[in-house]
């Protein structure tokens, strides 16, 4: 239990009466794996891989020749990579990172050398990703886990507690001393804390601490909110009735919520199961037809789980349209503020309410098939209200004791409480109210003393730790530096990060310009860039990044470009489009076509000659489209053609088709032999020339495949880019330059196999012939 009120003053800590920090076993054991990284004697394949990288960032161009600059930059690079790779052990877990413009990336954590900075590691990246914490929402071990206990419930006595302090901290260890207010604890990851016995808002036996999935405090940005909800210093505020704030924060099985609302005037506030739908919050289904006024319940009828206060009195209902089951308590002795603990086990089909630790409603009703919702929401139909508090647990599914607690009390495991706290504490008993207890019989403690949340990181640890403050860079192992809201430096160790909320408090929308860097596990708001000084062929500078990092040669990888105002997407397929046997597509202007090739001009490559035998279609104009009965006709092969079969169709603006072998096509005059016989056609009747069959040739390798505007899509063997344009060579078309204004996107990689229109020639039936 929490109280809100006038913020106590802070205690600060006492660093000159003996406060120590150990080295976790995390930090230890990543500083040896990052030795024997250093030594060469980690993975054997990390040398060829760095090496292969290294000189894949100096292939630029083709004809670029590797001068001893380069050579140092090489070296530099290598150094850098084998740097950031020591920074994250093999044995680090991986993590998903939230940043504030909605980008989200799967890595590593490890430290930053600069304050309020902390590091990504990520394979498609050659370096780290530094990232302010004032840019990070959350990063967090999937799938996520607080990581506070293994299992919920009681368990085992190991006498090991959870200290939660004012500031939302929480410590979990064994107590070495109490002495003259100062508390001592041994912590498995943070090693030997202290604290002042005032900043104490509760003691919970670790064994009985439930494990926390988030708080109001630090996962705003997972409340989709309708107009009318906004943040303030002290919660969440709808002012505007009828407004919904959806939390979108897969909620497990079974958990429970302690939630405080506040309202001045008159309260009409509900919290329900589910999303907000068409049919009312957490209904999740249509409406019900009840011809001839029926009451039974049909199976498609799925119950609806909410909490409604409403005046003085608050109702928990499981409903649909036909039965329900209700409980309603008065709440009028406390004047404005509703604080309540909801326990809600989905699978069963129950939800119970606790105040002041008395069980006030309990409501069960199972689904045929039941419903997991996965969301809840928030709704306000009266007078402004102001959500104070809102904590999310996993719960065990054993209903808590119902027993009243008061504002200060110490529980023991038996059930009985003394409205007292402890006034000394050994190593295996501590004193209440002038009588010793052993250290077993205790379950809580509650100080009543207000919480009171500053901005800060909010760090989860696999022991349970959770560390509140501000990033203070690195120690000589490669530990966190945390300092404290007190003032004292706490080292955390990466490896032992369950969860990492940063500053940032909401999802704000990159700019306009941005492009995004997408692959399996990454979507990165940011730029692409001249990969020359990170030692790649392309680097990338994420919008919530701090320095630039080169783009690993990796396959799957795609950049896809912010538009250009006043980009005509249109404008290269009305011009014309050059189409290759292998896909590839490449808008401009038909120049002609002769014995030798195929003579085409684009603002790109420029004028190119390309062999006949790989090109599928030219366009060089609109023309009306074919049905999908055309084809087969289309491509029927007579027997009488079969020695000296047709190679191209001609298509007329009017959608008219002519089949034949195309000798030429120059500025004025198409040149087509049909059945022997050569005639001449207009060039401005011809909209569209298809060369008939397939090439059995295998389309030469590429790495790089870009997409335009304008409707272009081309394999690149090799390709850099300067900021303003992207350079390459392609198989068919030579070196070519693309502005950036132009491009939509970018993909490392092979071409993709994807369905396209071929146009085979298929011989006719042969006839049946009977001797």
């Amino acid at each position: 239990m929490e109280h809100h009120g006038s913020p106590l003053p802070q205690t600060s800590l006492y660093p000159s009466q003996g406060f120590r920090l150990l080295q976790s076993v995390g930090a230890h054991r990543q500083s040896e794996s990052t030795k024997r990284l250093v030594r060469g004697r980690g993975e054997p394949s990390l040398g060829k891989s760095l090496l292969d990288l290294a000189v894949l960032g100096s292939r630029q161009t083709a004809d670029r020749r590797l001068t001893s600059a380069a050579y140092r930059l090489v070296g530099g690079v290598l150094f850098l990579l084998i740097g950031s790779l020591a920074n994250a052990s093999a044995d680090d877990p991986d993590m998903r990172f939230l940043l504030v413009d909605g980008s989200a990336i799967d890595g590593t954590l490890s430290a930053a050398e600069e304050p309020g900075t902390l590091r990504i590691n990520s394979t498609r990246f050659a370096q780290p990703i530094e990232i302010s914490t004032e840019n990070l929402l959350e990063a967090r071990r999937n799938p996520s886990d607080s990581g506070s206990v293994e299992d919920d419930g009681p368990g085992t006595l190991t006498h090991t507690f959870a200290f939660l302090l004012d500031d939302r901290s929480r410590y979990v260890g064994k107590v070495v001393s109490w002495l003259d207010d100062l508390i001592t604890l041994d912590t498995a990851d943070l090693g030997r804390v202290s604290f002042a016995a005032q900043r104490v808002v509760r003691i919970v036996d670790q064994a009985s601490m439930p494990r926390q999935i988030l708080a109001l405090s630090d996962a705003r940005y997972r409340f989709r909110r309708e107009t009318g909800w906004g943040f303030t210093e002290q919660g969440m505020v709808c002012t505007v009735p009828e407004s919904a704030a959806v939390a979108a924060i897969d909620l497990p099985n079974r958990f429970r919520i302690r939630i405080e609302v506040a309202c001045e005037g008159m309260a009409d506030f509900e919290l329900s199961l589910g999303d907000r739908s068409s049919g009312g919050a957490g209904q999740g289904g249509a409406r019900v037809d009840r011809r001839g006024g029926s009451i039974s319940r049909l199976p498609t009828e799925r119950f609806v789980t909410r909490v409604e206060w409403f005046g003085e009195s608050v109702s928990v209902v499981r409903s649909n349209a036909s039965v329900s089951d209700a409980d309603v308590f008065d709440v009028a002795d406390s004047a404005g503020r509703l604080e309540l603990d909801l326990y809600a086990d989905q699978v069963a089909g129950r939800l119970l309410a606790y105040r002041d630790g008395m069980l006030r409603a309990d409501v069960s009703l199972v689904d045929d098939e039941p419903v997991l919702r996965r969301e809840l929401t928030l709704i306000n139909r009266g007078d402004p209200v102001e959500v104070t508090g809102f904590e999310l647990f996993r719960w065990d599914g054993q209903p808590p004791p119902s027993q009243f607690l008061p504002d200060r009390f110490t529980l023991f495991r038996d059930g009985s409480i003394v409205d007292q706290v402890a006034e000394q504490w050994d190593a295996d008993r501590f004193r209440v109210d002038g009588a010793w207890h052993a250290i077993g019989d205790l379950a809580r403690m509650e100080f009543a003393v207000a919480t009171h949340v500053s901005p800060a990181c909010d760090v989860t640890l696999s022991d349970g730790n959770r560390v509140r403050g501000r990033v203070d860079g690195r120690d000589a192992d490669g530990a966190i530096l945390v300092r404290e809201t007190t003032g004292t430096r706490l080292a955390v160790a990466p490896s032992r990060v369950t969860r990492w909320v940063g500053r940032s408090e909401d999802v704000t929308a990159p700019a306009g310009e941005a492009s995004r860097f997408q692959a399996d596990g990454v979507s990165l708001w940011g730029h692409l860039l001249d990969g020359q000084d990170v030692g790649a062929t392309f680097g990338w500078r994420s919008l919530a990044g701090e320095n630039d990092v080169g783009i690993a040669a990796t396959d799957g990888v795609t950049i896809r470009f912010a538009s250009a105002a006043g980009s005509d997407a249109t404008s290269g397929r009305q011009r014309g489009m050059l189409e290759l046997r292998h896909g590839d597509r490449l808008p401009g202007q038909l120049i002609s076509i002769q014995p030798n090739g195929v003579r085409f001009q684009n603002d790109w490559f420029g004028e190119v000659l390309v062999p006949s035998d790989q090109v599928s279609r030219i366009r060089s104009g609109p023309a009306v489209t074919r049905g999908e009965t055309d084809a087969p006709s289309l491509m029927r092969l007579p027997r009488r053609q079969a020695d000296s079969p047709p190679t191209h169709l001609l298509v007329a603006p009017t959608g008219d088709v002519l089949r034949g072998r195309l000798l030429s096509i120059d500025d004025d005059t198409a040149r087509i032999e049909i059945r022997g016989r050569t005639r001449l056609i207009q060039r401005s009747s011809v909209a569209e020339v298809i060369w008939l069959g397939q090439s059995d040739e295998e389309p030469a390798a590429c790495r790089y495949i870009i997409t335009t505007r304008d409707g272009a899509q081309l394999g690149l063997q090799t390709a850099e880019f300067d900021g303003r344009e992207l350079r390459g060579t392609h198989a068919e078309l030579g070196s070519g330059r693309v502005p950036v204004a132009t491009l939509e996107s970018l993909r490392i990689g092979t071409r993709e196999t994807s369905p396209r229109e071929t146009w085979d020639l298929v011989p006719v039936k042969e006839p049946k012939t009977f001797e």
